[in-house]
């Protein structure tokens, strides 16, 4: 199916995708630009699973709470379009601010708890409730069977789920693992902004995770988060969090008895990486 278009505003979206058919399966891959395979990987399964893709490009202002890091953020829309034109099934749209966050707003807030809590809730303050807004109107407007997110947003992702169980809305989302360069180092937007020394400094982020799963049976959880924060001191970075947590319900763990994630926020130069591994 030859389907590829690019489309701005929602409307002439919604009457191009008519013309599939009322049995059309959509997948969509919400995205802020800056493109890299991660989030190729997540159009070729999007692909895969739904007759048609739409990869949405918005640079979302309600999710910084920070204008420096908002201005900073790499905007690479003519690479974007290139690189998603080799795909034949799938729909770009990139739409204003006006049309995610009309005049009458679809969106009622919900309640996120714990989520909004710790990690990236409680160092990105108001970030989690401007992701839940955009994604809830993206899903209202686009009508998506499917919507797809890669796992290095590991946080975000449950914040997602949430949100879509609060709103009853009728999408069904996936997580992605997670795509690393042939280091380790997770793919992501902001490694744009990074020098190739930095990229390698980087490394300390995988490395210290690498060690918290492969030390996880020596030690109590306090005790080896303390070793693994020496690790990560020996490197360049700065370490913004590092904390293990119950992998659904993001609380506080004593003991790796259950599923758990490990969280990891750091700042190389003024970009701010996070990552996360499943122990």
């Amino acid at each position: 199916m030859d389907a590829f278009r690019i489309f701005y505003d929602f409307i002439q979206l919604k009457e191009h995708m008519k013309h599939f058919g009322a049995q059309l399966t959509v997948g969509l891959v919400p995205t802020m630009g800056a493109l890299h395979q991660g989030h190729i990987e997540l159009v070729e399964r999007a692909a895969i699973e739904n007759d048609i893709v739409v990869v949405t490009i918005f640079v979302n202002p309600k999710q910084f709470n920070n204008s420096s890091d908002l201005k900073q953020y790499p905007r690479t829309i003519e690479t974007d379009i290139a690189l998603l034109s080799a795909h034949k099934n799938v729909i770009i749209c990139i739409p204003n601010e006006i049309d995610v966050y009309p005049k009458n707003d679809p969106y009622s807030p919900i309640t996120l708890g714990i989520l909004n809590q710790v990690l990236e809730g409680k160092y990105r303050p108001g970030h989690f409730p401007g992701v839940a807004h955009v994604v809830h109107n993206l899903f209202h407007f686009i009508e998506p069977t499917s919507a797809y997110f890669g796992l290095k947003d590991y946080q975000q992702f449950a914040v997602i789920r949430e949100m879509v169980k609060q709103t009853q809305l009728k999408v069904k989302v996936e997580g992605c693992d997670t795509v690393r360069d042939e280091n380790g180092l997770a793919l992501s937007s902001r490694n744009f902004n990074l020098s190739e020394e930095q990229i390698n400094d980087a490394l300390i982020i995988i490395d210290t995770l690498r060690y918290i799963k492969s030390k996880k049976n020596q030690f109590e959880i306090d005790h080896l988060l303390a070793k693994a924060k020496d690790f990560f001191n020996k490197g360049k970075l700065t370490l913004e969090y590092l904390d293990i947590v119950d992998a659904q319900s993001f609380k506080k763990v004593n003991n790796l008895n259950r599923k758990t994630v490990c969280c990891i926020a750091a700042f190389c130069g003024e970009v701010r990486l996070i990552d996360n591994i499943l122990l």
